[in-house]
């Protein structure tokens, strides 16, 4: 007999469940690849939390534009060029199309579905699935995924209401692209975006890869934040701060918090650590290759840490048995 929970309580229903050896797990192991850098990874979902009128539906639009054709995100950040999918179920095609000229976005690459078009305002798994393998999509946006599940008349307050979020992350993974959707915050005055402030925050924040959130500056309209809260791509907290501009509705990336470096000088410092990890026949921790290239020891570190689980480099533990362990790296 199933349980409530739809597994087997008898010995047989439990007989053909198949764990799989961690070495086997090991061996599905695949670098990360970022889509967008510090955004956005293959094979992930990635939700962006934001405020009506908070600038999150032009910023989805330009990265849309940035993918697709052949030039830097916010001036700052690489991308691989991709063709693009985003779903609009926000907003009229009507008022798109204004915003859309106010832009001058470039056409390539880019295609979109509206809600007042057939089949735009009801989301199924299924068909979105076939329209992504049939048209070869490697990115897609929906902006927002609060009003296409709730068109499927699913409160945002029912416990299903994070079963197509699930469904989406598990798509990105399975078909290897980027899945970008948009969520909705609460009716409150803040400062800053955190994930109490996503409606639904308990179910949408724990079906996705990552979360970011976005706001506008108190002072300034034409200042953005974008703080990454979690969880497996993306560093939490890294906090990055947007030049706006109400002109055409670009953006560009003007510094980043938490210590970080901005991504043209992170970029720079990767290339360098791994041409000399390709040259010189040794290994070499972080904190030599922070003084070989003057920069800070914490910086080096984090860039190690990302050309290895990029899978550039390598790396092998130093046991000194003195404070915690760490690592010498090389060329892979």
């Amino acid at each position: 007999m199933a349980s409530k929970n739809g597994f087997e309580s008898s010995k047989k229903g439990i007989g053909k469940l198949k764990p799989i050896p961690l070495s086997q797990l090991m061996d599905q192991w695949k670098p990360r690849e970022w889509i967008v850098d510090l955004f956005g990874a293959k094979g992930s979902s990635v939700l962006l939390a934001a405020d009506k009128g908070s600038g999150k539906t032009t910023f989805i639009y330009r990265m849309a534009e940035a993918l697709g054709c052949k030039r830097m995100f916010m001036g700052e950040l690489k991308k691989k060029k991709s063709k693009i999918f985003v779903w609009q179920a926000d907003e009229s095609k009507n008022n798109a199309l204004d915003k859309f000229k106010l832009m001058d976005l470039q056409k390539e690459n880019i295609d979109f579905l509206f809600n007042d078009d057939e089949g735009g305002s009801e989301l199924d798994i299924d068909k979105l699935r076939d329209l992504i393998k049939a048209e070869s999509f490697d990115v897609v946006f929906i902006d927002s995924v609060t009003g296409l599940i709730m068109g499927n008349g699913i409160s945002i307050k029912d416990s299903e209401f994070c079963i197509p979020l699930y469904e989406l992350n598990n798509l990105a993974s399975e078909l290897k692209i980027l899945i970008v959707i948009t969520a909705h915050l609460r009716k409150e005055e803040r400062t800053e975006v955190d994930m109490n402030d996503i409606l639904g925050a308990g179910t949408q924040s724990g079906a996705v890869s990552d979360v970011w959130s976005m706001w506008t500056d108190e002072k300034d309209d034409e200042i953005f934040y974008l703080k990454c809260l979690g969880k497996r791509n993306c560093e939490k907290g890294t906090k990055c701060k947007l030049q706006g501009n109400k002109e055409d509705y670009s953006f560009k990336l003007l510094d980043t918090d938490c210590g970080d470096l901005l991504p043209t000088k992170k970029n720079e410092l990767s290339d360098n650590f791994l041409e000399i990890l390709t040259k010189e026949e040794k290994k070499f921790t972080y904190k030599e290759l922070a003084e070989k290239f003057k920069c800070n020891p914490e910086h080096s570190r984090r860039i190690c840490i990302k050309l290895f689980t990029e899978g550039k480099i390598e790396r092998v533990p130093i046991i000194d048995n003195v404070g915690r362990p760490y690592f010498s790296y090389w060329e892979k």
